[in-house]
């Protein structure tokens, strides 16, 4: 966090958004935080295209909705068996709900993606230096380099440091890769339009979510991060018990719609929840009330 906000990585594809543990709570946080900010130019952006997203929590807002199933998001090995188990289910639940589901063949390679469109460590460099400058000369370090050297940072950001350094000066790469994002925005948005979708849906992260400390593999968010659409993702499941999960590994399935559509998504949303109730409490701390 920064003195009066949040640094993010990448100023083009990073999006702070509300965490919460329902939908209804999701849908009056955004209520809350929705608006113009004049500290926050991007907002301006917003006018005229909120509304009051609590006013769509519909248990029946699957019946009707034609749903895009992006198959290229799921795994084939031993490894994504479990999600993909409880994402397919999940879905099949949802057309039981009304939904009218619609398979999207390999048409997007996720990996591809975050391989050739991530701008994060093109931008990263400037605007924490950019951030850095606001501290003043108190502050014990005051550029990504300077940090660098003095090697007091975790060693499973090393490699994203070092990137974040050589890639600031690759300005026609950097400018390749948001043509690109371009591109991928205007092939959604035709498969949307041709199938007629309010909504693709795909598992959050093709295989388990791996412990901490171990890298996170196969993470299918970077389709929102890339085109910037709004997306929303919820409990889809839980995997086998295992010692260091007693009651499993959360799994997830991400929601993506159109530019504005956060309503929709709020809709579709509160009626898989409310149909599945997949949600769990941890087990490390007591449960809390949610009312």
């Amino acid at each position: 966090m920064s003195r009066g906000g949040i640094i993010p990585v990448s100023s083009t594809q990073d999006t702070a958004g509300p965490i919460a543990r329902t939908v209804e709570d999701a849908a009056k946080m955004l209520d809350a935080i929705a608006g113009y900010d004049p500290n926050d130019p991007v907002t301006a952006r917003g006018v005229g295209n909120t509304v009051r997203y609590a006013g769509f929590l519909d248990t029946e807002g699957l019946r009707g909705s034609r749903v895009g199933v992006l198959e290229s998001f799921f795994g084939t090995g031993p490894e994504h068996q479990e999600v993909n188990a409880a994402v397919r289910g999940a879905i099949e639940m949802m057309e039981e709900r009304g939904a009218i589901t619609v398979s999207i063949g390999d048409l997007i390679d996720p990996d591809a993606l975050a391989r050739e469109l991530s701008v994060h460590a093109h931008e990263y460099a400037n605007l924490l230096n950019g951030y850095l400058a606001t501290l003043g000369p108190e502050a014990p370090v005051g550029s990504l380099e300077e940090i660098v050297r003095s090697g007091r940072h975790d060693p499973s950001i090393a490699g994203f440091f070092q990137s974040a350094l050589t890639s600031t000066d690759d300005v026609a790469g950097y400018h390749e890769r948001l043509a690109g994002r371009t591109r991928l925005e205007d092939m959604v948005l035709g498969i949307m339009a041709e199938h007629r979708l309010d909504a693709l849906v795909f598992p959050h992260q093709r295989r388990l979510v791996a412990p901490i400390g171990d890298d996170q593999m196969e993470r299918n968010g970077i389709l929102g991060a890339a085109t910037g659409f709004p997306s929303i993702t919820l409990p889809a499941g839980f995997s086998r018990p295992a010692g260091s999960a007693p009651i499993g590994v959360p799994i997830g399935i991400e929601f993506l719609g159109r530019p504005w559509a956060e309503s929709t998504l709020v809709k579709l949303a509160y009626a898989f929840e409310q149909a599945t109730k997949y949600r769990r409490p941890p087990v490390s701390v007591p449960p809390l009330p949610l009312r």
